[in-house]
Parts: structure tokens; sequence; C-alpha cells
């Protein structure tokens, strides 16, 4: 059997036309079924996202990248074209990085198998490369306005595009950091006290963000933001 994840997409602007995830899963899910040798392995949603917006910083699309990582699926099917992106160059950096994990793209738009594979080729190696040219330019403009490039940490949330404290987790990040000092404090203990999961409170521990304030992007500090914990504070308070 083929195996076909379903994606859909819609903006904020298309939903108000009732053009919606549904809709589009609806057109797709009898095609797909009827055709005898395919079944549905995965439908991925990507509501209120525009058709600019890079692949792994939509809310679910990452999951796709992912499967065909993993070599999980076999085609993904969309209603439109467009569904996929609507800027050029980040259309084509997604059909080459599936195209090279074996994945076929079957659009209801795509007059003919001809069709699609020239729109492949037109958008193959060299649109890739202007995307990754283009990415490059917008992770530089974020950084230099200390923007952020993924996800905050626990204890830290984004506000106009920028990373801030979170004041609803303050209190429990300082006290962990005073836990971390008690030699009898293992992770599960801290998870049963606090009622949060050990690999959080692993990660809480390993990121010195909480006490440098440094944001890190592949390896390499691109700015600082307000620390949660002030090393000396917790110190003082093991003494006390």
């Amino acid at each position: 059997m083929i195996r076909v994840v379903v994606y859909a997409r819609v903006s904020t602007k298309e939903q108000e036309k009732e053009d919606t995830v549904e809709t589009q899963i609806d057109k797709l899910t009898p095609l797909i079924l009827q055709s005898g040798d395919r079944e549905i392995v995965r439908i991925v949603k990507d509501e209120d996202v525009s058709g600019d917006t890079e692949p792994e910083q939509r809310k679910h699309f990452p999951v796709v990248l992912d499967m065909a990582e993993k070599g999980d699926f076999d085609e993904l099917w969309l209603a439109s074209r467009d569904r996929l992106a609507r800027d050029v160059d980040i259309a084509g950096y997604i059909r080459t990085v599936l195209r090279r994990h074996g994945v076929k793209i079957v659009a209801l738009d795509d007059s003919d198998e001809k069709t699609f594979d020239r729109f492949k080729d037109v958008l193959g190696e060299m649109e890739l490369e202007k995307y990754r040219a283009k990415r490059l330019d917008g992770i530089n403009r974020a950084i230099k306005e200390h923007r952020i490039l993924q996800r905050p940490p626990f204890g830290y949330m984004v506000q106009e595009k920028k990373m801030v404290v979170d004041e609803r987790h303050r209190g429990i990040i300082v006290a962990l950091y005073r836990d971390f000092k008690l030699p009898a404090m293992s992770l599960r203990k801290l998870s049963q006290k606090y009622n949060l999961p050990p690999s959080l409170i692993q990660r809480i521990r390993s990121n010195t963000i909480y006490i440098t304030g440094e944001v890190r992007w592949q390896g390499r500090v691109i700015y600082h933001v307000e620390p949660i914990v002030k090393e000396e504070e917790v110190v003082k308070s093991q003494k006390t």
C-alpha cells in the first residue's frame, strides 16, 4: 500500500472566505481511498498560517518533515499547489527536501505528470539555494534585532517577537535552582515536589540562560536577555 499524508493549510484571510482545512480534507480523502492502493497514515492541518511562512516555523508542518526523514510515508496530498506555499522559493525548498526522502507530492490542480515534473525541476536545487540564502538573511536580521528564533524555554515567553521573562514561572525557576544545590533532591523528588516532568526539570538545570541570560543559536551566543536566577542569591539562600 502507498502511504499517504494529507496536508491542509489556510491563512486567516482564507478562512474568512470559507476555504477551511476541512473542505480541503473532504476533497482529498475520497480520491485517496477510492484509488484502492493507498492508505492515509496521517492528516496534518495548519490553520492561521500564511503561505509565505517557512515550513519549520509552522505549527504542524514540521511533523511532515520529520515523517519524511524517517521514511514513514510515500506521498503528500494537497488540495492545490499553493497549500504547500505561496512563496515559490519556499515551495521549491519543500519539494526538494521531500523528493530527497522519496516522497511524491500530489496536488489536485496538477494537470498531468509532465507538468508536475517540470514544476519540480524548475524549483529544484537552484530554488533550494535561493531559499537558504533568504532564510539566512532573515536569521541575521532577527539576531541583530534580538528577535526570537526558536521556541523560548520554560520560564520565558514571546512578547513583540522578543524573549522576556514569563513572570508566572519566575518563582518556580528560582526555587528549582535553590533545590538543585541540595544533593538529596533527585529529579524524581523535584518532579513530585513541583509537579513537572523530570525531562523538563533536566532541561531547566542544564540550560545556562536562566543564570547567564545567554541566548544561543547553533552553538554560539547571539544576544542576552534578562536572567531569571541570580547565582549569588541562590548560594546565599543555601547558607541561611
